[in-house]
């Protein structure tokens, strides 16, 4: 009994440092929950030493609170070792969220709502509205295999400019996420009231992006912005039909490059050539409205 004490004895000391973990990480981390562990794992500790503590000073101690102690502290240690493990890897390798930088090729993407602020919306269909678009188009990109957090997103308002990493093809932007997008709308608007309807126009383009402390700045989001605002793509929407709640212009350079690097399933050939006339911009671009498929209604 008496090595058992002793040897129990230096598992103890080793114990002590078993909160340490939680420490660092409370302070590293700024999360005051962890300070709980050490605040439980003292409680513990106590606990244990009051139980130890033989009630006549030159007697033994009690085998089962020693054994307690013995199994308690080891696994304080092992969980602790773990989540220091755990913390490590989170503080030196923080998971990325966002993989866009300065001088990157990227593809752009930018959708905006039509009639967003006609009279009569108030702000709580605002609210709503966006609320669903964004949903909505958050899992178009995922589903077209384009991770929604790695993209680089600003708000306009009634819409949104996303920024997609290079190292997402392209041919994405078009297929399948069009179809996704088009086919989730029409399926939204035939079920909701028609004060939540949503239709959208949509500008895609591609090119190095530059990043400063407002967010996205640069020629090509100049020019994604003259194609999403273009009279062209302005009536192309109004001229279609109710059904169709998305209508898309690709610029001449985007449309290029997929052409070149194809994708199983992109028909190219639904794209019209346009040409827009916006401000200071004269270019060529392709028009596209994607006929939603419709799934899964009651």
């Amino acid at each position: 009994m008496v090595s058992l004490w002793y040897f129990l004895v230096v598992v103890a000391s080793l114990g002590i440092l078993a909160p340490l973990p939680f420490v660092h990480a409370a302070l590293r981390l700024r999360r005051a929950y962890l300070l709980l562990y050490v605040v439980l794992y003292g409680a513990w500790a106590y606990g244990l030493i009051y139980l130890l503590a033989p009630v006549d000073p030159e007697s033994e101690p009690e085998t089962v609170p020693a054994v307690l102690w013995f199994f308690g502290t080891i696994g304080l240690i092992a969980v602790s070792c773990v989540h220091l493990a755990v913390l490590r890897k989170k503080i030196l390798y923080p998971p990325r969220t966002v993989w866009v930088e300065s001088g990157m090729h990227c593809g752009l993407f930018s959708i905006d709502i039509a009639g967003f602020g006609q009279v009569g919306r108030s702000s709580d269909i605002f609210v709503q509205v966006r609320r669903m678009l964004f949903g909505l188009l958050a899992n178009a990109f995922e589903a077209s295999g384009i991770g929604w957090d790695t993209c680089l997103k600003r708000d306009t308002g009634d819409g949104m400019i996303v920024v997609v990493p290079p190292h997402f093809p392209k041919f994405r932007l078009l297929l399948p996420l069009l179809s996704q997008l088009a086919a989730e709308l029409a399926k939204y608007n035939v079920v909701t009231d028609p004060a939540l309807r949503i239709r959208v126009r949509v500008a895609i383009h591609a090119g190095e992006v530059t990043l400063d402390e407002y967010g996205v700045t640069g020629r090509p989001k100049v020019l994604l912005a003259r194609l999403l605002d273009s009279r062209v793509l302005r009536d192309a929407l109004a001229e279609a039909p109710e059904e169709c709640p998305v209508v898309v212009l690709v610029s001449d350079r985007f449309h290029e490059d997929v052409q070149d690097q194809g994708g199983p399933g992109l028909d190219t050939m639904s794209y019209r050539q346009v040409l827009v006339h916006e401000k200071e911009t004269e270019v060529l671009a392709w028009l596209h409205v994607p006929t939603p498929v419709i799934r899964g209604l009651p």
